[in-house]
């Protein structure tokens, strides 16, 4: 490996690094212990010789993706090497924006958790003083503390904020993808939308109120995806306040569809303007789903030239009847249904058929 040109052993390490899931870990933390982790890239690198060590020093790009995982209370006290040595790779990144993930190991006792912990603090304080590069951020800073004021102009993903209240806490002038934990009705009606919500062109929630998608035309107008892990019951007689029906850019949709109340799509859809929407994505629980419910509620929206329904099976098996969504084909295109399967390099959809309105038959 001495041999090898600078330029191709930087690419080498470059290739590692980037292949590295969820980003190269700084720290190994346990729920009373904390080390440096010196068998991962690219600390790793300077422990191999002294060659390898120059070159890694002068890579910037494989020093600005990394995991801090934080000590937590029941570390105690944080020791100087700690801090020092989080300053020292985020020096070595140069002026390149960051890519970071932060993550804390939680005690069962969770009144430990909730304690001021001086550790946290000093770490997140040396992250905090990189917000000017950070470009994407898995686990929201925000719900952490230490700061109400986030000045991130290079910001393009923010993944895991906890509650869309904290959104006002970022000037992110150039968000683009964004995943919040929980969508609480009263941080919805209570939300003044800022300039990070009209570049936000991706929203994942993993919990909202039906009628809180109804909601969210008037805070993320420019929007072209939406991914919805969990629709919450509807609460009746609940007032949403004013909001917009009309989804201007949206192209893409995605929803549970399990279980629910029979008119939890009829809340969604009834007079919502859908002008642009391709693709409707259902993921199916288990258990035989009532395809006439997207049917009937697809049937009263405002306007909506959904080209695809594509039903994403259970694992586990689904028992759909195909006959059951002929009737589909009065308000959509195509209709299709396929699973996640394990292949090469990945999982891929199996697509088991696809029935469309210009064939009027299912194809296997």
């Amino acid at each position: 490996m001495h041999r090898l040109p600078v330029e191709l052993l930087q690419a080498v390490f470059l290739l590692l690094v980037n292949d590295t899931p969820n980003c190269p870990s700084i720290f190994s933390t346990g729920t009373t212990t904390m080390s440096v982790n010196f068998a991962s890239p690219p600390l790793l690198f300077t422990r191999v010789c002294r060659h390898w060590r120059d070159v890694a020093h002068s890579t910037p790009g494989i020093w600005s993706r990394i995991k801090v995982e934080l000590p937590g209370a029941l570390v105690q006290p944080l020791k100087p090497l700690f801090p020092s040595l989080l300053q020292y790779w985020l020096a070595r990144s140069g002026n390149l924006p960051l890519t970071i993930r932060i993550e804390q190991i939680l005690p069962s006792n969770l009144s430990y958790a909730r304690a001021p912990n001086d550790g946290n603090s000093r770490l997140l304080k040396i992250i905090y003083d990189e917000m000017g590069r950070w470009e994407t951020v898995f686990g929201c800073p925000a719900e952490l503390g230490l700061s109400d004021n986030f000045n991130t102009p290079q910001l393009r993903t923010l993944e895991q904020l906890w509650d869309i209240s904290d959104l006002t806490k970022f000037n992110a002038p150039n968000l683009r993808h964004l995943r919040v934990m929980y969508s609480l009705s009263v941080s919805i009606r209570s939300f003044r939308p800022n300039a990070a919500c009209g570049s936000i062109r991706h929203l994942y929630l993993h919990q909202v109120l039906p009628s809180g998608i109804r909601y969210f035309p008037a805070i993320f107008p420019r929007l072209e995806t939406l991914d919805v892990h969990v629709l919450t019951p509807h609460i009746r007689g609940m007032d949403m306040g004013s909001h917009s029906d009309t989804y201007s850019c949206l192209e893409s949709m995605t929803l549970p569809f399990d279980h629910l109340s029979r008119d939890t799509f009829t809340i969604i859809f009834r007079g919502l303007h859908l002008p642009v929407l391709q693709k409707l994505t259902l993921v199916l629980g288990p258990g035989k789903p009532r395809v006439e419910k997207i049917t009937e509620a697809l049937a009263v929206a405002g306007s909506c030239n959904i080209r695809v329904v594509d039903f994403r099976l259970h694992e586990s098996g689904n028992d759909l009847d195909v006959h059951a969504l002929e009737p589909l084909l009065s308000v959509v295109q195509e209709v299709a249904a396929g699973t996640w399967i394990e292949a090469l390099g990945g999982k891929e959809l199996d697509y088991e058929f696809v029935y469309a309105s210009s064939l009027c038959r299912g194809i296997y």
